[in-house]
């Protein structure tokens, strides 16, 4: 029995507050055990070996219940998912591994430093929600290549898009399966390859049986897990009250000072050895204004061009719940926000030193069960990221190369067993490039938004808002921003050039993206269309209707039905 076979196929999400409930009071019962076994003197590395499978537990198992066959499952979760549990999971995955542990130590960074990027990364999806929320969803395309392909009426702008869709993809998967990776064998005091290892397995079991639709359940659930964890110090001392009658006071305990969790998670994201760090600390600009704006502006920017990210709102049932989703999703970020950045003022609670377990920072971590909670939330994290990039490389490379260009006639059991085979390949590659990789995470993170920024924002902009933009002028805006922006870093890293207006190299997507608005502006007036089929298309988008643009057919276990897609033009 599948979970897609528990509910008809328009409402298989319906019994998700039921399962996001027995979570939450699972996650509860659990905690408290754990809280007692390690009062009771338990070994430390028991309790947090618990901890760091359960996230790798929930994902397997409901990867297996939400395995389906069905390709529109697979590749948008069959187009009914909820706003709200939208929300939720564009707000775990908007957070992924990168970003969890900047919030939890978001209270002792500079403020000069921690602004800016939290104010650019929650503009993020104010962008996301105002300028391509209902227009992606509108055309009901299963990734960001094929509205542009279909939109634009060009493969051409498909082929390119996609193939910059996995240069953008591939370095954001390896670091978010680099942090989990490392996090996770910290936990089981094992060796980072072993991290990655069993991380990218429980990965590849969940996106290879269900796609969309186990990643839907997963990210929800580890959404809950990580605001769970940032609560943590609350909830223990509530079952600290209610279990001290039941344990000697001095069992188990050992009094230690909250700081080598903090050096762990300061570690991770390192702010202040990266090239953010530098922008805003050393540049010729350091100490003004245009740092703190500058790097706002290249989050919000870089942020709400990630094709992962803009491929959750595909799923929604209509491009009214695409812009809903978006609203709840900062609702959600809010709340993780507070909770996160409280986390440190309440462990400074004497009550709580007490439920820690014993200083290891020598071994450069924090024992205990609130460590434990916490490396269990960042692992959670980075799954839901893992899940939303894996998917969205896979289907850009099936859908949007593969089926487009070589096997337009395949059948929907060749199609979905297609997209699982690639799912492997990718899974297989990057895995393979996280154990040969060094740990620079926001290095590799500032690249890729860098990349995504120049290469899909203002084309994405454009086609969303403007009628008369055309194919010639998309490829040539996307190919001229990606461009610019790989030979600006290979140029400043070689020492050919100094930093414009501050820039350093990992950053160069800003000026990216100007010169990519203004190659596709220019080249809108300059040249003309001869097909004006992208005219009607972009007047479609201005209607109210719900209606999908561009739709595969039903799925149906006894025959193969044609694709009725509008007509892309070479």
């Amino acid at each position: 029995m599948t979970l897609s076979s528990l509910d008809p196929h328009p409402s298989q999400y319906k019994g998700l507050p039921l399962a996001l409930s027995l979570f939450t009071l699972a996650l509860f019962l659990l905690t408290g055990l754990l809280a007692v076994m390690e009062k009771a003197g338990v070994v430390v590395v028991l309790i947090e070996a618990l901890m760091a499978l359960l996230p790798l537990l929930v994902f397997a198992m409901v990867g297996v219940l939400a395995r389906t066959m069905k390709l529109s499952e697979y590749h948008w979760g069959g187009k009914s998912v909820p706003a709200g549990l939208t929300g939720v999971t564009l707000a775990a995955c908007f957070v992924g591994g990168s970003f969890f542990p900047l919030f939890l130590s978001v209270i002792f960074l500079p403020e000069y430093i921690s602004f800016p990027i939290v104010l650019g990364w929650v503009s993020s999806l104010v962008l996301c929600a105002v300028l391509f929320a209902s227009p992606l969803r509108k055309f009901g395309s299963a990734t960001v290549p094929e509205f542009l392909g279909v939109r634009l009426q060009s493969n051409l702008v498909r082929l390119i898009a996609s193939g910059l869709v996995i240069l953008v993809g591939i370095p954001l998967l390896c670091t978010e399966m680099l942090i989990g990776g490392q996090v996770l064998a910290t936990s089981l005091s094992a060796t980072s390859t072993t991290g990655i290892l069993l991380f990218s397995m429980v990965l590849l079991i969940s996106v290879v049986l269900g796609g969309v639709s186990s990643a839907v359940w997963t990210q929800a659930l580890q959404g809950v897990l990580m605001v769970f964890a940032c609560l943590s110090p609350v909830i223990l001392l509530g079952l600290d009250q209610l279990t001290s009658p039941m344990i000697t006071e001095n069992a188990g305990f050992t009094s230690v000072v909250s700081t080598s969790l903090t050096e762990q998670l300061t570690a991770i994201i390192d702010l202040e050895n990266t090239s953010i760090g530098w922008f805003l600390m050393q540049s010729p600009y350091a100490g003004g204004l245009w740092p703190l704006i500058g790097t706002a502006l290249f989050f919000a920017i870089g942020m709400a061009s990630l094709p992962h990210l803009l491929s959750k709102f595909l799923g929604t049932g209509s491009s009214s719940s695409s812009r809903r989703a978006a609203g709840y999703s900062l609702s959600f970020l809010l709340l993780l926000m507070v909770v996160g950045s409280a986390y440190f003022l309440l462990l400074a609670d004497e009550r709580l030193q007490s439920l820690l377990g014993p200083n290891a920072l020598d071994q450069g971590h924090q024992s205990g069960l609130i460590a434990a909670l916490i490396r269990s939330g960042i692992v959670a994290a980075a799954l839901a990221a893992s899940s939303a990039l894996l998917m969205a490389l896979s289907t850009s490379v099936s859908r949007d190369l593969i089926e487009a260009l070589v096997l337009p006639r395949a059948s929907l059991n060749q199609k979905i067993v297609l997209a699982r085979v690639v799912v492997l390949l990718i899974c297989a590659f990057v895995t393979y490039l996280a154990y040969s990789e060094s740990l620079l995470f926001l290095d590799m993170l500032t690249l890729s938004l860098s990349l995504a920024a120049a290469a899909f924002f203002p084309v994405l902009v454009l086609s969303c808002w403007w009628s008369r933009f055309h194919a010639t002028a998309a490829y040539s805006a996307m190919l001229a921003g990606s461009l610019a922006t790989l030979f600006y870093a290979l140029a400043v890293t070689s020492g050919s050039t100094g930093f414009w207006f501050g820039f350093p190299a990992e950053m160069g997507g800003l000026l990216g993206v100007f010169l990519g608005f203004a190659v596709g502006i220019s080249l809108s007036y300059v040249t003309f269309s001869e097909d004006e089929r992208h005219f009607h298309l972009a007047s479609l988008l201005e209607q109210p209707g719900e209606r999908d643009l561009s739709i595969d057919p039903p799925d149906t276990s006894d025959k193969d039905e044609p694709e009725e897609l509008i007509e892309i033009k070479t």
